[in-house]
């Protein structure tokens, strides 16, 4: 049964050790202020709603700002010196999000309860046993109607060279084996922020998935399985 999926443990403690080692940093490319602009215009159009986990969130910059946009926001990562700087950041400016560390493909305590998930690069760290894992944790964590956006490097893309990415395919597969309704994939270049000096061009998928009940029963023909590129 895909409840009793668990990450590997080696693949738990590797990913772990390396986002510890990243965050030892005084400075990372995930410390910027701005919020990523796809979650930003999520937000401005009016797609995200009610309770908001943000999955992997490492320094806290998308669940800040959403929760400076009045959301309740729960940010969670597996590293722990992520987590505390997260918390740091939120309290020195009096925001309200809230953060815990958590390997994502066990997340346990929250059952029903999430209405929104953003996820910028988490997913795409997993391998595929974990990607159905995550998944899976995810439907028991949100209510039903619940999304997912999702945003993963595309397995061919330009700067990709040592980074994880994943097909289109992929990403249909865990979440819709897992009791979600695939809505959009489509393709998009964006600009990686890595410093000032260094933004190269890179091809991701932005993908949006809702959490349907009735698809963990076999109803395949709910899928929509709608793929743009641009």
């Amino acid at each position: 049964m895909q409840d009793q999926q668990t990450i590997n443990p080696s693949n738990a403690s590797q990913l772990q050790a390396l986002w510890e080692m990243e965050y030892e940093n005084t400075n990372t490319p995930f410390d910027i202020e701005e919020p990523d602009e796809w979650i930003a215009s999520l937000a401005k159009s009016g797609k995200i709603h009610g309770n908001v986990l943000d999955s992997g969130c490492g320094p806290g910059r998308n669940s800040i700002y959403l929760a400076g946009q009045g959301y309740s926001v729960l940010g969670a990562d597996i590293s722990t010196n992520a987590v505390e700087r997260a918390k740091r950041k939120a309290a020195g400016k009096g925001n309200r999000a809230q953060f815990l560390q958590a390997n994502m493909c066990e997340l346990t305590g929250h059952e029903n309860h999430f209405d929104t998930v953003v996820d910028i690069g988490c997913f795409h760290s997993l391998d595929e046993r974990d990607r159905g894992a995550y998944a899976a944790a995810l439907r028991r964590a949100c209510r039903a109607g619940a999304v997912v956006y999702l945003r993963a490097f595309r397995w061919n893309h330009p700067s990709g060279k040592g980074s994880p990415a994943l097909s289109e395919e992929q990403i249909r597969a865990a979440f819709a084996a897992n009791g979600w309704v695939v809505k959009e994939i489509v393709e998009r270049e964006i600009e990686l922020f890595i410093s000032e000096e260094e933004k190269p061009k890179t091809c991701c998928w932005f993908a949006e998935m809702e959490y349907d009940p009735t698809a963990m029963n076999g109803d395949s023909s709910r899928l929509d399985r709608t793929y743009a590129a641009s």
